[in-house]
């Protein structure tokens, strides 16, 4: 029999009792897991991307669109080489002519004045200016280029703006150089009956400026036909037909149609811009330079409507 005694003298076994959280020593798996989910969720967080895109996007700004656009242009060989053979066509076309004037083989329309002798070669510049134009942004949709180009900026219109900048911009700087370079060589190979001119003389200054205009204004419109059209082929077909093919059309109309028309097509508001030649057919210097803004406006103008509505 068990006694009280003994039951004293008998060891009490623990009782079975749950650790404390508290007390618990942390697994270190699970501290692995619980840091590993967190920085899953860091880097998972959709917040993150947008944030950072959103910053790309404010940094993507006018001014580097225009270096850019400046970068490309200079470093593809074909843009620089057809610029410059518009620059060499004018003043090789230009000496050309004047070297001819008065003679039987020489430009009869041009014969009798020496400073549109001189810059009778932008003629055609204006033509490789216009297709340059157009090429610049139509080669871009044919390769596809374009699409990456509007995904780095989505603002197209800011892109539009870009381009026609640095074009017309580099289209003037270059057309004013070679102007004053068509004249002095244009003037230096005149025949000795034709009367010399020198930059200093009345209206040399507004039609070498004039000009340069216009080279500028005809570059900008080929950018714009270049984003209504996105082919080559069709916008140099639409400006050949502005600027060659209309003018002889708009001749054959009656007088009554043929006079106000033919006043506001570019070539003729060139003209009158240039100041070269004053007659009653023409605008006066500043409703050319009206008219030409506003077959910028109305170009220009089309393409931004063509690229807030079309896809890339």
């Amino acid at each position: 029999m068990t006694t009280i005694a003994d039951n004293a003298h008998r060891p009490t076994p623990p009782s079975p009792t749950t650790p404390s959280p508290t007390t618990q020593s942390p697994n270190p798996k699970d501290s692995t897991m619980t840091t590993t989910l967190t920085h899953s969720d860091e880097i998972t967080d959709p917040l993150a991307p947008t944030t950072r895109a959103g910053d790309a996007s404010r940094q993507v700004t006018f001014r580097r669109l225009v270096a850019s656009e400046w970068f490309k242009f200079r470093t593809v060989r074909t843009n620089v080489i057809a610029l410059a053979g518009a620059a060499a066509a004018a003043i090789g076309f230009g000496a050309l002519f004047s070297s001819l004037a008065g003679s039987d083989t020489g430009p009869d329309r041009l014969s009798q004045n020496a400073l549109s002798l001189s810059l009778g070669g932008f003629t055609l510049s204006q033509i490789i200016i216009a297709i340059l134009g157009v090429a610049l942004v139509a080669g871009e949709y044919q390769t596809g280029l374009i699409r990456t180009w509007f995904g780095a900026a989505p603002n197209r219109l800011r892109v539009l703006a870009a381009k026609t900048t640095v074009y017309g911009g580099l289209v003037f700087v270059v057309a004013v150089a070679a102007a004053v370079v068509a004249f002095l060589a244009g003037q230096a190979l005149l025949p000795a009956s034709f009367t010399s001119l020198t930059l200093g003389s009345a209206g040399v200054l507004q039609a070498l400026l004039g000009t340069a205009f216009y080279a500028a204004v005809i570059g900008v419109i080929g950018v714009g036909l270049g984003f209504l059209l996105r082919s080559t082929a069709a916008g140099a077909g639409a400006v050949v037909t502005m600027l060659m093919i209309a003018p002889l059309m708009v001749g054959l109309l009656p007088a009554s149609i043929s006079d106000p028309l033919g006043k506001i097509l570019p070539s003729n508001a060139a003209t009158a811009v240039q100041g070269i030649e004053s007659n009653s057919e023409l605008l006066s210097t500043g409703w050319g330079i009206v008219v030409l803004f506003a077959w910028v406006l109305a170009i220009v103008g089309g393409a931004a409507i063509s690229l807030t509505r079309r896809d890339a």
